[in-house]
């Protein structure tokens, strides 16, 4: 049996949370919006294959587009901090100030206009991506993002390449054998719901605070 790579950093081997504290920029995908039925019809998909115990699938409450990433506590290295005015072993407490203040000083985008692209699995997860609706939605994303990278002072690995995405679940155990075949036809499947789907308006990003994968908070958590 082979674990995914979240396993022992986000999760558990058995599925269970681990903690795993950050902030990020992040869109709410609600039950008023098109993509949250399809996300819920995708999260079913899973659970009828038999193949949820190879998946860790997220709460439907917690369903989001990540917009762009700030840090986490740990995953403190140089490829993934702040070039200055951060120290390393500052407390997260600290670092949430530091962040914050950088995210809130870039103009946040309004509602974005997105649309389904294809179901990719990995050895971490399954993501729903997703990409910009037209030219104009595209470059409003990727001035947000690189001016929000500079506020903060850091560019984080693959920023230009960055596929906008919402994360259905966790590889738990990567699938062999008869059971990646079915995987494969599961993925196939979502392929085709996706490609059926009209565009989407994604609503407002903003800063959101986490201590593990399962909820995101719009306002600050205590942190240990």
């Amino acid at each position: 049996m082979q674990y995914g790579s979240s396993i022992g950093i986000k999760f558990y081997e058995n599925g269970d949370v681990r903690t795993y504290p950050g902030n990020t920029v992040v869109a709410d995908v609600t039950p008023d919006c098109p993509a949250y039925d399809v996300m819920v019809k995708l999260h079913q998909l899973v659970i009828d294959k038999g193949l949820d115990s190879h998946q860790i699938l997220l709460p439907k409450d917690s369903y989001h587009m990540t917009v762009i990433r700030g840090v986490n506590d740990q995953v403190r290295k140089p490829t993934h901090w702040p070039k200055e005015g951060l120290a390393f072993d500052a407390p997260m407490t600290e670092v949430d100030d530091y962040i914050t203040k950088a995210v809130t000083s870039v103009p946040m985008p309004k509602k974005m206009r997105m649309k389904f692209d294809r179901a990719m699995l990995n050895a971490g997860d399954i993501k729903i991506l997703l990409v910009p609706a037209d030219e104009e939605q595209a470059k409003i994303l990727k001035d947000y993002r690189d001016a929000v990278a500079n506020a903060i002072g850091l560019f984080l690995p693959g920023h230009d390449e960055y596929r906008f995405h919402i994360t259905l679940s966790y590889t738990r155990v990567i699938a062999e054998g008869d059971d990646a075949v079915r995987m494969d036809e599961m993925l196939a499947e979502m392929d085709r719901i996706i490609k059926d789907q009209p565009d989407v308006d994604i609503t407002a990003p903003y800063m959101a605070y986490y201590n593990d994968m399962l909820a995101f908070s719009p306002t600050r958590l205590p942190r240990k």
